[in-house]
């Protein structure tokens, strides 16, 4: 779900890039599919990601701030979270504009077949510069909600809307120090893997 978060972090090359929004939407075994081999690579950095990210300590502290109603879904909306604290505070931890970036990861994606699955979400990513505008806490919070009405966690949304208030300030602390855990994993990854 952390679009904007996987794009930067696999923002070497394109199919890095595309993977980090691809990988949401292509299931399944790679090594028999047709797949580009950049893209390939980018789609198993994606899972890397994903797989690694859940057990980094750094990440997993900050779950609670959820607290105890919404423990189980606090993966999803702390993806939802990390991608928020990266465009509002773009200028911290990122290089050039956020707007150029998110460009750049939609013209890398769209170079690639785009899954039907995928395609309405996508389009509307890039006709409304969705990434860029995760930047405002507010459309993140629409997402969340969606996402915890498909769960039936209906009655938590009170708890979600006052979490978000009173915790953004640790949410902060704690990016700060998985944001950096993050780049190293990555790395580290791109340095072993070096083709698809």
């Amino acid at each position: 779900m952390n679009f904007l978060f996987h794009c930067w972090l696999a923002r070497s090359d394109e199919g890095l890039k595309a993977g980090g929004f691809l990988g949401d939407f292509i299931k399944g075994s790679l090594e028999d599919e047709s797949y580009p081999a950049d893209l390939k690579r980018g789609l198993k950095l994606h899972r890397h990601v994903d797989a690694v990210s859940n057990q980094l300590p750094s990440l997993r502290a900050s779950y609670p701030r959820f607290g105890p109603e919404l423990r189980r879904p606090a993966p999803v909306l702390l993806d939802l979270m990390a991608d928020h604290l990266l465009a509002k505070h773009w200028q911290t931890y990122c290089e050039g504009r956020l707007t150029d970036f998110t460009r750049s990861c939609y013209a890398a994606i769209s170079s690639y077949e785009v899954p039907a699955t995928a395609q309405r979400l996508f389009n509307h990513a890039q006709d409304s510069d969705l990434f860029a505008r995760y930047e405002n806490l507010e459309v993140i919070t629409d997402i969340m909600v969606r996402i915890l009405k498909r769960l039936r966690f209906h009655d938590q949304l009170d708890r979600l809307n006052t979490c978000l208030q009173s915790e953004i300030t640790g949410f902060e602390a704690d990016f700060e120090h998985y944001f950096t855990d993050m780049e190293v994993m990555v790395a580290s990854w791109l340095t072993s893997n070096t083709t698809a």
